[in-house]
């Protein structure tokens, strides 16, 4: 009995402790260097409408994080991820605790950076994530639950071992373009997709106006997705496979 409830949690991978330290600090390493670059995107643009430039910035930068940590880690860089994977059992509770500390670690870090590197006259709110002067926070909630929905069920998608490569294309690519597409649309209104994403400027910044939201409606959009995933959306049968059709 506690040999399975030792299982279920994760504490006997966590035993190969030289894997574990290796994702955790793939997890922090790419949440910080996410934070640091998306974060000038906008910056110096003054009050020009720079949404497009910000999506794909951010879009970019995401892909090309997958490419360099996805291996070791997975390259969640987003709670909300986790929380979807964890639904799915692609990864144990207890590493997903920890996956999730170090996206905050990383965050804040980030943002650091992001803040030191911007002049004072330019800075603005840093990118701080803050919703529209006449969305209301039902709004700004369902939009960020609608496009965290999408982005993890792209994310799982991409990561089901049992449905094949033919049609998906790029794993990294196709969540790039996810969030890219996200944020053309949610930008005007919102744009956050990722708690930590929000989490870090509001902390150097000391903007937290409707900060629960940006938490509560993606870690609930993750979970949803996780859900649906996997016990409707999931491949059943492992001769499955998109090569063969």
């Amino acid at each position: 009995m506690a040999d399975g409830i030792s299982y279920y949690l994760g504490f006997r991978e966590m035993r190969d402790y030289k894997t574990v330290l290796k994702q955790l600090f793939s997890e922090f390493l790419g949440t910080f260097l996410y934070l640091a670059i998306v974060l000038s995107a906008g910056i110096a643009r003054g009050s020009n409408n720079v949404t497009v430039v910000i999506a794909l910035s951010n879009g970019f930068v995401v892909s090309s994080i997958i490419y360099v940590f996805g291996h070791v880690s997975g390259s969640h860089i987003n709670p909300a991820v986790t929380v979807g994977a964890l639904v799915c059992e692609h990864i144990k509770p207890l590493k997903a605790v920890f996956y999730v500390t170090m996206h905050a670690a990383g965050s804040v870090a980030g943002a650091a950076v992001a803040y030191v590197i911007s002049a004072d006259s330019i800075r603005g709110e840093l990118g701080a994530t803050t919703p529209y002067d006449n969305s209301s926070v039902h709004q700004i909630f369902l939009l960020e639950f609608l496009m965290t929905f999408l982005l993890v069920a792209v994310v799982l998608s991409v990561i089901d071992p049992h449905r094949g490569a033919k049609g998906l294309g790029s794993t990294p690519l196709a969540i790039g373009v996810c969030v890219a597409g996200c944020l053309c649309s949610g930008i005007p209104y919102t744009g956050s997709l990722n708690p930590v994403r929000t989490l870090g400027p509001a902390v150097m910044m000391g903007i937290w106006k409707f900060h629960w939201v940006y938490w509560a409606a993606t870690m609930l959009g993750g979970f949803v997705a996780g859900l649906v995933y996997r016990f409707i959306l999931k491949v059943k049968y492992r001769g499955y496979n998109l090569d063969e059709q």
